[in-house]
């Protein structure tokens, strides 16, 4: 080519190329890149340079490749393709996918100016992609409305339907065809044509949506029942132009609303009757009914359980239901008779007291909807009755075993002394020692002093614990000083410590108060842990007594022992009048186990308490904790 034709195609071309909203390019007769316009990069994200000399059917996609390689084999052969019109293809993006352009081809090969053929490719991609969109909406809402299974309608500003689908004619009792324009109107119940009419316009006015209840009455007599839902269709101008929305029909549920009515009414007559309190709930124990019985029962109105949960009530129930403790739901079963009859433990609302239930749960399915009614009844009464029916039948057999047992120790207790008695009054009777054992028979004289002192004790240890038991304890109150009180205790026990070997050390606290209370019963409280602690010392090992003032401002008196210590689990028995811990009948200790038991009777009657503090092997601290109300002053 010459170097005026170049020069010349090139002004062609760039003046061709000056829109750049669209892909201008020269192929060669071949179909190959001679020139490209700027636009290139814009729209494919190739520059023009990197297409230069490339086969143009390489940027076209597979599918659209026959049909444009015809057009250009068209174009190279000199003739004209303006018959077929503008070429929609796809054309590859440099980054991927494809752009949707519409393609023109003229063929310039006789231009000796030109002599190629000039393509014009204009990128439509968004206006395809709309159209389709557009198609696709279309065909679902055309797809929609005639499965749905309500009526879809659109009527002009009178009323008359300007479009609805088939199920709007069958919910009308009418064919499609006769549903044009206002004869739809005539189908409906006479009742209903006026209110349609009166509401209609308004809504038409004021523009706001429609909401009726209309029925249509068939040909064979029957009527539908149904729910007419509009909203206005406005124009460009803002007035109301129509109306589109959607029938649906209501018959069924009025019918079975109805018959639900009727059912309920019956329902409510018998359970607002009942004596039991009967309550309705759902699988996750939600309140639906509630019977006035459970008002009285539980203390709260209906009004503020139902849609409440159940557990505030019966906090165990909807572990019951859940886990099938009350043996009433199978999964799918349809309905079921009562299940199991439980207790469980209810709240009363208001006090928040707790009372014992007797529950009986029956349940539907429906749907896999579980529904729960239980009948619920206050045992009470029947628990109270029981429990006094138990208590009283324990408290019989606890004293029977008290008595074996009492009398099993005191058959032992009594035994020793009055052996001791006897066999020592049988040889000062018989002088078997001879006239001369003046001192010998002076000893068996102090041993049967002493064996009846005993018995004596264990008399009194009776008498005090009978006395107690019966209510008939009268405290002679007076000033007692707490270093008189360990003193004369002490003096009373001084001769059983000498003989055991076990010293009692004593720590009295600087300006110790003067107590008001029963010094005789305070000294008996003292010697009798006292007595304890020697009894189960160690020989050697020493026992303590302490008097202090107690953190409340009262006063405390402890005695700690070093000998063989309580296990907890034994600490009640040390408290139960004629048990020791060591019941059997080699125990090493003797004793009725009165002691214990008295001093806490008595420390009580002074309005104090009796704390033991013990572990096996560790001794014993016995502490009496006497109120501030008992404290006069200073010592």
């Amino acid at each position: 080519m010459e170097w005026c034709s170049v020069r010349s195609l090139e002004r062609y071309v760039h003046a061709l190329m000056a829109n750049a909203s669209d892909i201008v390019a020269v192929l060669s007769p071949e179909g190959r890149f001679i020139d490209v316009g700027s636009a290139c990069l814009r729209v494919l994200g190739t520059p023009p340079e990197a297409l230069m000399g490339t086969p143009a059917l390489d940027c076209v996609h597979p599918d659209d490749r026959e049909e444009a390689a015809r057009r250009l084999a068209r174009c190279g052969r000199g003739m004209s393709t303006e018959a077929d019109g503008p070429f929609l293809c796809r054309v590859r993006h440099a980054a991927g996918g494809w752009r949707q352009v519409e393609t023109t081809a003229q063929s310039r090969l006789d231009d000796p100016d030109v002599r190629g053929i000039i393509v014009n490719a204009r990128d439509v991609t968004d206006r395809v992609e709309a159209e389709q969109r557009l198609r696709a909406s279309e065909t679902l809402y055309q797809t929609l409305a005639r499965s749905a299974p309500v009526g879809i309608f659109q009527t002009d500003r009178d009323g008359g339907i300007v479009s609805a689908n088939p199920r709007f004619a069958a919910i009308a009792g009418l064919s499609p065809d006769a549903l044009s324009g206002h004869a739809w109107r005539a189908s409906l119940h006479p009742d209903d044509r006026s209110r349609l009419e009166a509401e209609w316009a308004q809504a038409m006015t004021s523009g706001l949506p429609v909401l009726l209840n209309l029925r249509f009455c068939g040909a064979d007599g029957t009527v539908t029942f149904a729910l007419c839902q509009g909203s206005p269709l406005t124009g460009a101008d803002g007035r109301v132009q129509g109306c589109v929305g959607t029938l649906t029909d209501m018959t069924e549920y009025v019918r079975t609303a109805d018959a639900l009515l009727m059912a309920e009414a019956r329902t409510n007559a018998i359970v607002d009757a009942a004596a039991d309190a009967i309550v309705t709930m759902d699988g996750e124990g939600i309140v639906h009914s509630f019977n006035p019985a459970a008002e009285v029962m539980f203390g709260i109105p209906a009004a503020d359980m139902l849609w409440s949960r159940i557990d505030r009530l019966i906090p165990d129930i909807v572990g019951l239901l859940q886990d099938g403790g009350l043996a009433v739901y199978q999964p799918g079963g349809e309905a079921h008779g009562a299940g199991a009859v439980r207790e469980a433990v209810a709240v009363r609302c208001g006090d928040g007291g707790r009372f014992p239930i007797e529950l009986s749960v029956s349940a539907v399915e429906t749907g896999g909807r579980r529904v729960f009614t239980g009948i619920i009844r206050d045992i009470t009464a029947r628990k109270r009755t029981e429990g006094d029916l138990i208590a009283a039948k324990e408290a019989a057999e606890s004293a029977d075993r008290a008595k074996s047992t009492f009398l099993q120790i005191m058959s032992h207790e009594l035994r020793t002394p009055l052996n001791a008695v006897i066999g020592f009054a049988q040889v000062i009777e018989m002088r078997l020692l001879g006239a001369g054992e003046v001192d010998r028979y002076i000893d068996y004289a102090g041993s049967i002093r002493q064996s009846g002192e005993h018995l004596l004790a264990i008399i009194d240890d009776i008498l005090d614990i009978t006395t107690i038991e019966a209510g008939g304890l009268r405290l002679n109150e007076t000033p007692v000083a707490p270093s008189d009180l360990v003193g004369e205790a002490l003096n009373l026990v001084a001769i059983q410590a000498g003989k055991r070997g076990v010293p009692i050390r004593i720590e009295l606290e600087d300006g110790l108060p003067v107590l008001f209370g029963d010094a005789l019963r305070l000294r008996q409280v003292l010697v009798n842990l006292l007595s304890n602690a020697v009894k189960f010392s160690n020989p050697g090992e020493a026992a303590l007594v302490r008097a202090h003032r107690g953190g409340d401002g009262g006063l405390e008196l402890s005695v700690t022992d070093t000998g063989i210590g309580i296990a907890a689990e034994d600490l009640p028995k040390a408290m139960t009048p004629f048990v020791q811990v060591d019941q059997s009948m080699t125990r090493r200790y003797e004793g009725m186990g009165l002691g214990l038991s008295i001093s806490k009777r008595l420390v009580e009657a002074h309005g104090g308490t009796l704390r033991i503090d013990s572990a096996p092997g560790q001794g014993t601290m016995v502490t009496v904790a006497l109120p501030p109300g008992r404290v006069m002053g200073g010592a």
